[in-house]
């Protein structure tokens, strides 16, 4: 039986795709049209080859290596802990100033209800005898301790404090946070803002709750990272609705410990100390269904602590989920005298009104305020966002209306604001983050390097810091 010969269909459909490619590579979408779940954005087929304003210099390779990704560590577990040894000596040198940054950025001031600083302005004042906590709540931008951890670190430098503070029982970062090395067991139950809760699990301060199914276990432990989160005193775990039972825990590998678990509807605090300063702890869980469990608090001496809380992809409107009761719990373990939020960029593009917003995140603040009345609230704006336009890049104007949305919610909140959207020099800005030496952002124009999270931290930090120096 003859058969035609069809060895050349192969290069005719590769042809045609190339042809095609190259056709949209001249057709510009003024921003990306979003549509249903799809959204078709501009494609350029000779971006690659195209001459650049500035190339990357080796020493983003470095953070590139840090960060890693996700899948890549999952696959190589044991490179986690060698890659922090590897490069921990570099990393601290980079955090050792911040005079290395590059220049992009400016000096912009905290506006809005800045009077409502002086809770946590008085409750610095009392930093070397009594501890001082932030809260600081914000989508993937902060995802990995990114940004929180420099603002610690500034922070503690300044007014005490060592330790990293709150750290989840799961985790979606652990493979590229690098302020503590997580790992725990693959027999949680889970649940959070940011996924689903199908079994309606009372979430914590975090937006999480994990329950074990039996011989759970989770363990922490510093890294040389950060000089300030080098080791604790001090372990602080926090659940509620427990069995009568037994968890075990060890510092560093020693002798093992139980402690009892106390049953009750509340939130429950179980402080576990070391006999030493110690570098890690593990704590197994052996009952099924034993109580459910929201993490751990980390630290040593009175001083200054910043809670790193990220809710990956999530606009910030769905902290209203969070009950009072358990919230009003929470207050009376770690009463926040500043809680920072950071969102806006999962809710850029395609939008054009943002009254819904306002409305909802006016709702957010307005409950917390009710739960920590003597507790200071700064919003951090959106920052910088840009798409394609013809060669170059743009600001995506929904970032525009977005940030005035977020104005507008402070000014109905009676909150402070600052605008990181400002400080990264306003319109058209992340264009020179990305291009700049050593690169600050990455070539999606949209997400900081570590360089970048950096040099945000600092221009907050030295904004926050102005306006306690006025306090004074």
């Amino acid at each position: 039986m003859k058969h035609d010969n069809k060895i050349y269909q192969p290069l005719y459909i590769i042809a045609i795709t190339v042809i095609i490619l190259i056709t949209l590579s001249f057709i510009k979408f003024e921003y990306p049209f979003e549509k249903i779940n799809f959204t078709i954005r501009n494609v350029d087929l000779f971006s690659d080859i195209k001459e650049e304003t500035a190339v990357e210099p080796t020493s983003s390779l470095q953070y590139s290596t840090m960060r890693c990704t996700e899948s890549s560590l999952a696959i190589f577990p044991f490179l986690h802990n060698n890659i922090l040894e590897l490069l921990a000596p570099a990393a601290n040198s980079s955090n050792s100033s911040t005079n290395m940054l590059p220049l992009q950025g400016k000096k912009t001031p905290i506006t809005g209800n800045t009077k409502q600083l002086f809770h946590f302005f008085d409750a610095l004042k009392n930093s070397k005898t009594k501890t001082v906590r932030i809260a600081h709540y914000g989508d993937s931008a902060i995802e990995g301790d990114l940004i929180t951890a420099d603002i610690r670190e500034t922070f503690q430098s300044k007014f005490g404090g060592n330790g990293v503070g709150w750290l989840g029982i799961v985790s979606q970062d652990i493979t590229f946070r690098m302020t503590t090395k997580h790992s725990f067991s693959n027999n949680w139950e889970s649940a959070a803002l940011y996924t689903n809760n199908p079994k309606g699990l009372p979430l914590g301060i975090s937006g999480e709750a994990v329950v074990p199914k039996g011989n759970a276990w989770v363990q922490y432990e510093t890294t040389p990272f950060r000089r300030y989160l080098k080791d604790f005193s001090i372990a602080k775990l926090y659940y509620t609705n427990a069995k009568t039972s037994t968890i075990t825990y060890s510092f560093d590998g020693r002798t093992k410990q139980t402690a009892a678990l106390k049953p009750g509807s509340s939130i429950q605090e179980l402080i576990l100390k070391p006999t030493a300063r110690a570098k890690s702890i593990r704590i197994e869980f052996p009952t099924v269904d034993q109580a459910t469990f929201y993490g751990i608090v980390l630290e040593n001496e009175p001083g200054l602590y910043v809670d790193n809380l990220p809710l990956r992809g999530n606009s910030g409107v769905d902290l209203q989920q969070l009950n009072s009761s358990i919230l009003k719990d929470f207050a009376n373990y770690l009463d926040y005298k500043l809680i920072i939020l950071e969102f806006g960029l999962n809710i850029a593009g395609g939008k054009t009104d943002y009254l819904w917003y306002e409305k909802e995140m006016v709702k957010v603040i307005n409950n917390f305020k009710a739960v920590f009345p003597q507790t200071s609230f700064v919003l951090i704006s959106v920052h910088d966002k840009a798409t394609k336009k013809g060669t170059g890049f743009v600001t995506d104007p929904t970032i525009l209306r977005l940030v005035e949305a977020q104005k507008n919610i402070a000014k109905q909140a009676d909150v402070a604001i600052w605008s990181l959207f400002d400080a990264m020099g306003g319109e058209n800005s992340m264009p020179n983050w990305v291009n700049a030496n050593p690169p600050l952002a990455y070539k999606d124009y949209i997400h900081f390097n570590d360089q970048g999270a950096k040099k945000v931290a600092q221009l907050f930090t030295e904004a926050l810091i102005d306006e306690f120096n006025k306090y004074k």
